[in-house]
């Protein structure tokens, strides 16, 4: 278990933050991102060209025996954009609907996995759609299509946007404090990490990755083949961020002792209650998938938390 040996002082810790006004060129940037967005595919005739979306299926082989990470099928590729290995989309030009081509490629030197970096190897690449990105117009049809209550002008959407980035200057304000604090808090505290402690945070760090990945219908071997990189590579770039989250977790706990800090059993149920509604699931089979232990230690982190950004000074630069 990990060990705290200094604990900082966590009350009225002060930090200078910084805060920025939306202006009108950053609500045309929000729009011309959601004009993008919004383009619409369209089925074209001819050969693939930079800036189609395809659907292609490819195997990658080297020396004739596909690797893992290498083959897909029905993916989405837009070229031009940069997604794959130097060469890749450039060897796609010209290609056909229904054409199948192999692609003489060299992965990078720099590679993540190391059996591929600076190895050549033979793509072998179909295409079965391609298509152009047409992108919307800023008109009242735009408008409408987000379905905003009572939003139907050009002039009320503007609005809407400015409003929706002034939010997530709030949020990336607090964000900024809650770090800025936490960071102060971690400096001044001397803590002994468990390996255990580091691993565990990395897991969920992991894990945390592969759930934002399956949400765009993408797998975790999918993403490292794409960003040139394999599992130790991953570990390595979340390390930092683990062992962060375990430091600071074993300062939090021992908050909660120094502070006496406890969550009441009428709390956690509450907190059950509000899960149920969340995920539109019955109280009962909430119970049987999470750990009430766990549920209340959290609760109590995350009081420990608010003592701790309830009691900072921030001075605005």
């Amino acid at each position: 278990m990990s060990k705290v040996n200094q604990l900082g002082n966590y009350k009225g810790i002060e930090v200078k933050i910084s805060s920025r006004q939306v202006s009108d060129q950053d609500v045309e940037q929000e729009i011309q991102r959601l004009l993008s967005q919004k383009s619409q595919l369209v089925e074209k005739e001819g050969p693939v060209a930079n800036g189609d979306v395809t659907t292609i299926d490819f195997k990658g082989l080297k020396d004739g025996v596909a690797f893992e990470g290498g083959t897909a099928e029905g993916y989405q590729l837009e070229i031009g954009s940069g997604a794959f290995i130097p060469g890749f989309e450039e060897q796609m030009i010209g290609m056909e609907k229904g054409e199948t081509r192999d692609l003489n490629l060299t992965f990078p030197e720099n590679y993540g996995a190391a059996d591929l970096a600076g190895a050549d190897v033979v793509f072998q690449v179909t295409v079965h759609h391609i298509a152009s990105k047409v992108e919307s117009q800023l008109d009242e049809e735009f408008v409408k299509s987000f379905q905003i209550p009572d939003v139907e002008t050009i002039e009320g959407f503007k609005n809407k946007v400015k409003e929706s980035l002034e939010n997530q200057n709030v949020q990336a304000l607090n964000a900024e404090k809650e770090n800025k604090v936490l960071g102060v808090l971690i400096e001044n505290s001397d803590v002994e990490v468990e390996d255990a402690d580091i691993q565990r945070a990395l897991d969920q760090h992991v894990q945390y990755v592969s759930n934002e990945l399956a949400g765009q219908g993408m797998t975790l071997d999918q993403y490292l083949s794409m960003m040139g990189m394999d599992q130790d590579a991953l570990h390595a770039q979340l390390m930092p961020a683990a062992k962060q989250q375990a430091v600071f977790e074993a300062i939090i706990d021992e908050i909660i002792k120094v502070e006496s800090l406890t969550t009441s059993d009428e709390d956690v149920d509450r907190q059950v209650d509000l899960m149920a509604q969340q995920y539109q699931m019955d109280k009962k089979d909430v119970l049987e998938k999470i750990d009430l232990e766990g549920l209340r230690r959290d609760l109590n982190r995350i009081q420990a938390s608010q003592l701790i950004l309830n009691t900072a000074k921030f001075i605005m630069e």
